[in-house]
Order: C-alpha cells, then sequence, then structure tokens
C-alpha cells in the first residue's frame, strides 16, 4: 500500500466549521477513486495549513488521481500543494485487531 500525505496553506482567517465545510463538499468523489483505500482530511489551524492522508492500493493509482489537473484544481481551491509519497508496509489496525504486512 501506499500513503500519500498532501498539505497546502489555507487563509489564516478561516475558522475549523468552515474549513470542515469545505472538506465536507468534496468528500463524495472520493467514494469512487480507482484504487483509494482511505482518505483522512488533516488541518493545523495555528499552521494555516489543511491537507489530506491517502491510502492507495498502488503509486499507479495514486498518480493517475494526483494528476496535473487534481494539482491545479487543488492549488486553484486552496494553495500549491506539497505532496509526499511513502511506502505503507505494516498496517496496525485497531479496530479489526490485526497487523497487516
Amino acid at each position: 500500500m501506499l500513503i500519500v500525505k498532501v498539505t497546502f496553506k489555507i487563509p489564516k482567517d478561516l475558522d475549523l466549521e468552515t474549513l470542515k465545510g469545505k472538506f465536507e463538499e468534496t468528500a463524495p468523489m472520493y467514494r469512487d477513486t480507482k484504487g483509494l483505500i482511505r482518505k483522512n482530511y488533516i488541518c493545523d489551524l495555528d499552521k494555516s495549513i489543511g491537507g489530506g492522508i491517502y491510502c492507495f492500493d498502488n503509486r499507479q493509482n495514486a498518480d493517475a488521481w494526483f494528476d496535473d489537473a487534481r494539482i491545479e484544481w487543488l492549488t486553484n481551491r486552496f494553495s500549491k500543494p506539497d505532496i509526499e509519497y511513502f511506502e505503507n508496509p505494516v498496517i496496525v489496525d485497531n479496530v479489526t485487531e490485526e497487523i497487516i504486512t
């Protein structure tokens, strides 16, 4: 599996409820994202940073999602994103009580 960390600057005056509303607007589009297992929206209002943590089944599907059009959309909606990719060789899932390798 692959973890993708995406962060971007958000306006300093953006409060949590407004940001949450913006995130909720986009949440439905991730239901049909090929290869996406999970997405967590993240923010640090003190640092004016928003973003997401994505878990994809493979790099190919992650790259397909984060194409030039997606990066442009994120840039226009918030700001130019910083995108980092991480291999995810082991998962501890306390809900299912599994360690997945």
